[in-house]
């Protein structure tokens, strides 16, 4: 197992927490005379009375000085530098151990709250800072009225922002995005940061647009609102498989890319990371997705700033990111999630990216404040105590089959039901009767059988019973199993399809 190194680049790490520069207005524009003296002596006694509560507070929870402070944009964390693009974005240098590498978050502390929103970059993502920084202000448009911690991670360049299952390009660089975004990255960010596990929301554009879509579907318990623009959301098709190895091989040369990401095309794998073939999970898991294209067109500026052969490029990718994105907005109204559809126009271009972020902003708020987090996830196991993969969506599915194949007790079944009982009640000397073997003899015996695969075995009778008065058995009576198991349940449910009754072990 790797470790990280004692410490990083040393010219990066800060002595300790230090009250941005700005923060304290202490140089004057002219020599301090008595008055200025008496000004600046009084801002030395604030930044201290503030950096004492700082250590008071470490002290009263136990002297872990960085869980103890949540929000201080101005306060420089332990081992970060200021960002040049101002707005208290701070560069932290992040171990992941999944990569054996040091990942930079830029990170711009919220005011007091313990909201996170995740920036992903694009195809062409630098390895040196965020283009969230670069080419869109977003701490500008997240202000410190947004009271929103906001977490740029610097690199991923045709990443997917996804686990590889092999190594990539000529280098076999390893790349486990989704393990640093959802397991290492929320630990430093809580530890440092004040930032919550399960408050967050996620924003990706272009490359990560999707994957942005899939990190939500795939963590309801971190993320309960994703925002995604001018993204490409149907890759498990030969058409995009075809996407994404002409976009990996042209950026960064992962010519493997097509098959060391999520193995050959058309398996499993690709599935699992087609935002579109996964969209009833945000139904599910009671998410909201905001969701915005342009056009295609460019405007004035955008073609300033552009080269004849970038205009061009542009214009394609937005119209087919259009394309992609008026499916995934039909997908996603037939599922039944919640969607925010944002009006936009402009080509492929971060002037489109940075009217989406100030568009949304509101919307991603506002489901940041009124949904509820998903803290505990459900576990299935099977007979034998084991986790059951995907045990969570089989048992929810069966629940659903359940709730539409069983028939309303109307009262035709329960006259029938009562008529059985009374009959079985006098009957008893003469069990072995057409009328009384054939008689209902409960209300679960009374409801037809169905074929949902998803029913148990009934309990096994008593042998020394005389088989002659012995009720008969089905095992394609619905369960009492077979009720819908929300999200947010923190218990455990047995595997609806266990030949045997499942053991249950909590949930990790």
């Amino acid at each position: 197992m790797s470790t990280p190194p004692e410490s990083p680049d040393s010219n990066l790490i800060a002595d300790g927490w230090q009250v941005a520069p700005d923060a304290a207005d202490v140089t004057p524009d002219r020599p301090a005379g008595r008055s200025g003296r008496r000004r600046l002596a009084g801002v030395a006694i604030v930044v201290a009375l503030s950096l004492g509560l700082f250590g008071i507070s470490s002290l009263i929870s136990g002297g872990n000085e960085a869980s103890a402070l949540t929000g201080h944009p101005e306060v420089l964390r332990k081992g970060c530098t200021w960002d040049k693009s101002g707005n208290y974005v701070q560069n932290c240098k992040v171990w992941s151990q999944s990569q054996n590498k040091y990942v930079i978050v830029q990170i711009r502390a919220s005011s007091g709250s313990d909201n996170g929103v995740y920036l992903l970059d694009g195809m062409r993502a630098s390895e040196e800072r965020s283009a969230w920084t670069t080419d869109v202000q977003a701490a500008k448009v997240y202000d410190a009225k947004s009271d929103t911690t906001l977490v740029m991670p610097v690199g991923g360049a045709s990443s997917f922002y996804t686990d590889w299952d092999a190594g990539a390009g000529d280098k076999n660089t390893t790349i486990k995005e989704e393990t640093f975004l959802t397991d290492e990255l929320p630990d430093y960010l809580a530890e440092n940061f004040g930032v919550s596990k399960n408050n967050n929301a996620i924003i990706g554009l272009s490359m990560s647009g999707g994957p942005a879509v899939t990190l939500a579907e795939r963590h309801p318990e971190q993320f309960k609102v994703v925002q995604a623009m001018s993204g490409y959301y149907q890759t498990d098709n030969p058409l995009g498989a075809l996407g994404v190895f002409g976009s990996q091989t042209l950026v960064s040369n992962y010519t493997n890319g097509i098959v060391n990401m999520w193995g050959q095309p058309g398996s499993q794998r690709w599935t699992d990371n087609d935002p579109s073939k996964n969209v009833n999970k945000l139904k599910e898991n009671g998410q909201t997705l905001i969701i915005s294209s342009g056009n295609g067109f460019l405007t004035p500026s955008e073609m300033a700033k552009l080269s004849q052969q970038d205009q061009i490029s542009a214009m394609a990718l937005e119209i087919l990111s259009a394309v992609s994105t008026v499916l995934m907005q039909l997908q996603a109204a037939q599922s039944g999630a919640s969607v925010i559809s944002l009006p936009n126009y402009g080509g492929h271009t971060w002037e489109n990216w940075g009217r989406g972020l100030a568009d949304g902003k509101d919307h991603v708020l506002e489901a940041l404040r009124a949904t509820p987090p998903v803290t505990d996830k459900v576990q299935v196991v099977n007979a034998s105590g084991s986790p059951e993969p995907e045990g969570a969506a089989k048992a929810t599915q069966a629940a659903l089959v359940a709730a539409k194949a069983s028939p309303a007790l109307t009262p035709e079944v329960l006259a029938a039901t009562t008529e059985a009982s009374e009959s079985a009640s006098s009957s008893v000397s003469s069990t072995t009767s057409t009328e009384s073997s054939e008689a209902p003899t409960s209300a679960v015996d009374a409801i037809p059988s169905t074929d949902a695969g998803t029913s148990v075995p009934a309990a096994p009778t008593d042998v020394s019973a005389d088989p002659a008065t012995t009720a008969p058995q089905t095992s394609e009576a619905p369960s009492a199993i077979e009720t819908q198991v929300p999200t947010t349940s923190s218990s455990t449910v047995p595997d609806p399809s266990a030949p045997v009754a499942p053991t249950t072990t909590p949930a990790p």
